[in-house]
């Protein structure tokens, strides 16, 4: 993640839980990623709104 992040708090906190992933068992890996997932979905869904 670029330093001080990209901009959008949703995205920056969802990609510092990335940089938590090794600290999870390999079977939680998949979750994160779901979540990761929706966090950008919702995020570019309300791209223009801000």
């Amino acid at each position: 993640m670029p330093e001080g992040g990209i901009g959008d708090p949703r995205v920056d906190a969802a990609l510092q839980r990335l940089d938590s992933l090794d600290e999870l068992p390999v079977s939680e890996h998949v979750e994160q990623y779901d979540a990761l997932h929706r966090t950008l979905q919702d995020a570019l869904a309300t791209i223009d709104e801000g």
